[in-house]
Order: structure tokens, then sequence, then C-alpha cells
């Protein structure tokens, strides 16, 4: 028997209530999901808001752009797992939707920060945690979504709260010239489609991929006839998942949506749904503005161990056309190691939320937009035990006089990592990519 296939199997036998496992379905890089248990996915049952406040308008431009900021909150307490199968513990499953203006008819949201917490006195660990904004739909003037987090150990027993960030974003086309893919309107499972799947679910260890730490890469593209083929393509963050098959104290998680490009590689094997496949090419070239776009992205999940085999996956969606561009600062991740004695002692960890407030200047775009596309969380000294977790953008704004070409950013981002006592404190670091419509500044639409 292949030891890389009988680890899958294993993993997803005793892991089937994490996020990424779910997705996987068949728990296998071959095949097609089983559309029964994606069904059973979509029966779940929706969470009520404990928090439904109108999301905050950022900035509007009447008859071309309106863009807003906002939350959901929900939890699900112990008792309610009482009665659902093992799979199914752990999760909380939210419908949001909003009015859009007259004017725009388009229309997309995608995924800004996120908290899980684990009700109750005591801290655990964990075995799997994730967020994720999907089902994306606009029927007239409502744009309607679902979003999905979990924080579990192996049982499953605790109860959790959930808060994630979103933005929205809608827009009248004949003004600016975007169009967007999110591709999933009418399930979290849609796979099968060939180069439009929005996700993909993957390991850092299997038979092409045979990693040595806990850091990994994959690589992903999506293709669209949608977009002209001379525009940018910016990828929007919609949700990620970390999973494996045994609860464990946690040092550090990690997760950064790095560069893309318009192009794709003869040859190359990208992560799409639930495999590795090669881009669906005429020949034996590879291709440059050709309805294709790639991109890699990096992830760790790790306790004091140097690894330990984990599961990944991330969501995604697609703005693409000649009124888009992107700056993203370079951000990478490397996986930390636990320290002892008086390598510990450190004045720069966090206690608690922090939260900080950053200013971008000169960003050359008429409308700019923050996404928090890179992010690392660790304790300072020691793998513990999870009490609360998350990193968010709780608020921002663009400001820009129209007689000056250049705007202002500013945003504020808030992080928590603590055990029950949070006496480790904890450190972070981020990034947030610019995603400009309307550059202003030639030099910027690469």
């Amino acid at each position: 028997m292949d030891t890389n296939n009988s680890f899958l199997r294993r993993a997803c036998l005793t892991s089937l209530a994490i996020l990424l496992v779910i997705f996987s379905v068949s728990c296998s890089f071959e095949g097609n999901p089983d559309p029964a248990f994606c069904a059973k996915f979509e029966e779940l049952p929706l969470t009520e808001l404990t928090s439904q406040d109108p999301p905050t308008p950022v900035f509007e431009n009447p008859g071309t752009i309106k863009v807003m900021h906002g939350f959901g909150s929900a939890k699900v307490n112990a008792g309610a797992f009482i009665d659902l199968e093992i799979q199914e513990r752990g999760f909380i499953k939210v419908e949001q939707s909003l009015e859009i203006p007259e004017y725009a008819n388009k229309a997309t949201v995608f995924l800004n920060g996120w908290k899980l917490s684990y009700l109750g006195d005591d801290d655990q660990n964990v075995a799997g945690l994730g967020t994720l904004v999907g089902k994306i739909g606009l029927e007239g003037r409502k744009l309607t979504w679902n979003a999905i987090g979990i924080l579990r150990d192996n049982d499953a027993h605790e109860g959790n709260d959930w808060t994630y960030y979103y933005t929205v974003i809608a827009w009248n086309d004949a003004a600016l010239s975007v169009l967007v893919n999110h591709d999933d309107a009418d399930n979290f499972c849609k796979a099968g489609t060939g180069g439009s799947d929005n996700f993909y679910f993957t390991t850092n260890w299997g038979v092409n991929r045979r990693t040595t730490t806990a850091l990994s890469s994959f690589s992903s593209f999506l293709q669209t006839t949608d977009f002209p083929p001379r525009g940018n393509v910016a990828i929007l963050p919609r949700g990620f998942g970390f999973g494996r098959n045994s609860d464990n104290n946690l040092l550090q998680v990690a997760y950064n949506l790095d560069h893309s490009e318009t192009f794709v590689e003869y040859g190359k094997k990208y992560q799409k749904a639930f495999g590795d496949v090669l881009a669906p090419l005429l020949g034996p070239v590879s291709l440059a503005n050709s309805g294709f776009v790639s991109w890699n992205t990096y992830s760790i999940f790790k306790d004091n161990e140097l690894r330990r085999n984990y599961m990944f996956g991330e969501m995604i969606s697609a703005l693409g056309g000649n009124d888009v561009a992107v700056l993203q600062p370079p951000f990478s991740i490397l996986p930390r190691e636990e320290l002892g004695g008086n390598a510990c002692i450190s004045q720069d960890d966090f206690h608690g939320v922090k939260s900080e407030d950053f200013v971008i200047e000169n960003v050359p775009f008429e409308y700019a937009i923050p996404m928090l596309t890179g992010w690392e969380l660790r304790y300072q000294c020691d793998d513990e035990n999870v009490k609360e977790i998350g990193i968010w953008i709780d608020k921002w704004s663009y400001v820009k006089d129209p007689a000056n070409p250049h705007g202002r950013l500013s945003y504020t981002l808030s992080s928590i990592l603590r055990d029950k006592n949070d006496d480790p404190g904890h450190n972070r670091s981020h990034k947030v990519t610019i995603l400009g419509l309307k550059p202003t500044d030639s030099v910027i639409r690469r």
C-alpha cells in the first residue's frame, strides 16, 4: 500500500470534523467530490448571528462605487453539540446579506480578518481552525453570502465564539472596468469546473511534497474568459483552514497569499480543488495574458515539534479588468522554534487584544482597499493551549483629494493569541495588500 495515500486515508477518517477535510470529501487527490457528502455539508444548520449591525460605509462615489466594512459574530454552546455527529461538531455557519446601491450592477465580498475562541473557562488543544466566506451571489440589488468558522480539539465538546470581518465592494461596471469571479453561488463544494474552481485542499506532506519543515508552499491558478487579456487580475482572500489528525498545543500559525501574475506555466503542478493538476493548455507552451492568473500561498501550522503532517486549504476570488491594480509589500513567514531560559525574556510580546494604527501615504489609486493577505501569530516562548486566537482589520479609511493623484490609506489592525491565563503573550506580523481601482499613475498598471 502506498504510504502517502495511507496517511491521507487515516487523516480523513479521524479528522472529518476539520473544515478542510470536509472539503476533501473523497480524502484523496483523485476523482470528484462525493455529491452526497457535499449535500450533507450544505444542510448544516445556520447559526443565528449574535451581532447583526449593518456594515459601515467606508467611501462612496455615487454612480460608480460603494465600499463597506463589517463583521459577523455567532456562537454555539457546548450543549448544541450533543445531538450532532462528530463530523458536524464545532462548526458555526451563518448567512448574511445587504442591499447594494441602485447604480451598482456588480458586487463581491472578501475576508478581512477573523477571531475564534473556546467557550467556558478552559483552554484547549487545537486540531483545526479556519474561516471561510462562500456561496456569494447577487440577485438584483441583494448580495448574499455564507460564512463558516471552526475552532476545535479532537472531541469537539466545547462551544465556540467566532467573529469574521469582511469588506464589500459594489460598483457599476460601466463606470469601472472591473469584473469579478467568485463562481460558487450554489454551494461551497463546487469542483470539477476546470480552471474556475476557487478553492483547493491539500497537505504539507504527500507523494510530490515530502516537506521537512512546518512551512508549506502551494501554487494555484484561476482561468476565466471574462477578464480582458491585457488587464490586471487581483486575488482576493476568502478563507483558509488548517487541520491535523490529532490535537496538540499551538506555537505558531501563519498564512501568506503571495504574489500573483497573469501567467500559467506549462508542465507545472498546481493545486485545484482536491488534487494536483496541470493547467489546461493546448500545447507545450506557457502563457501570459491569456485568461489565466496564478499565485503562491505559504502556510505554517505547528507546535514545538519541527513538523507534523497537517492539512491546509484556501478559498479566493479574483477581480480583473483594465481599472484593477495591486500594490503588495514583501512579506515572508518562517517556522519558529520554542525558546527557553533567558532567551524567552522579551518585551515585544502582546497580552490580550493588541490594536495598532497604520497609515500608507502616496497611494496611486482613485479608490484603494486594504486586504489582509498575510499574517503570523505565535506564542513568544513555548507551545501552549489556546483560549482565543485571531487577527483582523477593525476599521479603515481611504482619503483622496480629487485634485491630488495620490491618497492616504489608514487601517487599524487587531490580534489576539492567548491561553486561559494570558501569561505567555503573543507576537504577530502581517501584510496588507492594496487593491487599487482606477490607477492614477500609469506605471502602476503591471
